[in-house]
């Protein structure tokens, strides 16, 4: 059985529930966190498959209470006829793809980004067909499933790409990390979109790069500027002292510039201010350690 304390603030409405735990009492057993908050969306009639506990909850506020205190815990099924709520990994973006429809089963999942997608410098290969095609790809290498700098030395991408159009995802985060930071990021509307057509300057909600909704740009593209230039986005070209962009992930060294040729591949050239640097002389621009893709 599960008691929340009269620290736990719950505030609920018709689709959502939000959830602030400051502590949880299962049995004799005190668990506590400072400041912990989760918003959980409710998906009706469906039942997750993949789930890893079971336990008696009184009501569905509570069972997504013992989630948020569980570790790897994602989403939850409660029925309420029987007070059972069983506990999952599988994120909001999943729940239409690993879900069973079931009537007396609703879903309450935390809406926070899952990592599809993780870049790794100097590993060799085409990064648009490791995207696209996951080509040379790991699924399963715990040390590739991090935005971390680590012992990584491939691509990682999760199987749920390949169901892009029955996720049903709303968003889509493309972000680099420098010194296990965020250096940079974009967010744009994934509705309706595929697995590259997301990419666009027409679906930007949000960047770092704060002038990148507004600026005139001449290549915005995952297949980018073929054949050595993926994920670019680049604001002008004018020779080769004269480009400038935000980002661009050099893949080999078949174009003419010096930012083209580099010891290893691919690299990824990020701007490191809110607006655009220049690759060739490096004005306003580093590499980045690591490049990523989210979808929530």
């Amino acid at each position: 059985m599960i008691f929340l304390t009269k620290q736990t603030r719950v505030i609920s409405c018709h689709t959502k529930i939000t959830i602030k735990v400051k502590c949880i009492v299962l049995l004799t057993l005190l668990c506590c966190v400072s400041g912990n908050e989760n918003v959980y969306q409710r998906t009706n009639d469906i039942f997750l498959q993949n789930t890893f506990s079971t336990l008696t909850s009184p009501t569905r506020v509570k069972c997504c209470a013992y989630c948020d205190q569980t570790d790897d815990c994602m989403s939850v099924s409660y029925q309420e006829s029987s007070r059972t709520c069983k506990l999952s990994r599988d994120p909001l973006v999943s729940v239409f793809v690993n879900g069973q429809t079931d009537t007396s089963w609703k879903s309450y999942s935390k809406n926070e980004w899952l990592l599809v997608f993780r870049g790794t410098p100097g590993i060799g290969g085409d990064i648009y067909t490791a995207w696209v095609d996951g080509i040379g790809v790991t699924v399963d290498d715990v040390t590739c499933m991090t935005t971390d700098v680590t012992t990584c030395n491939k691509n990682y991408r999760n199987p749920i790409v390949d169901s892009w159009s029955s996720v049903g995802m709303q968003q889509v985060k493309f972000a680099f990390y420098k010194d296990n930071e965020e250096a940079a990021y974009v967010i744009f509307d994934a509705t309706g979109s595929d697995i590259t057509s997301w990419f666009s300057s027409s679906n930007i909600v949000d960047s770092s790069w704060t002038t990148l909704a507004t600026d005139s740009l001449n290549i915005f593209s995952i297949y980018g500027h073929d054949p050595g230039r993926r994920f670019m986005i680049n604001r002008n070209y004018g020779g080769c002292p004269a480009d400038a962009g935000y980002s661009i992930i050099v893949i080999n060294k078949a174009l003419p510039c010096t930012y083209d040729i580099q010891s290893s591949y691919p690299q990824f050239i990020i701007s490191t201010s809110a607006t655009s640097g220049t690759p060739e002389t490096m004005t306003g621009m580093d590499k980045a350690d690591v490049m990523a893709i989210f979808i929530k």
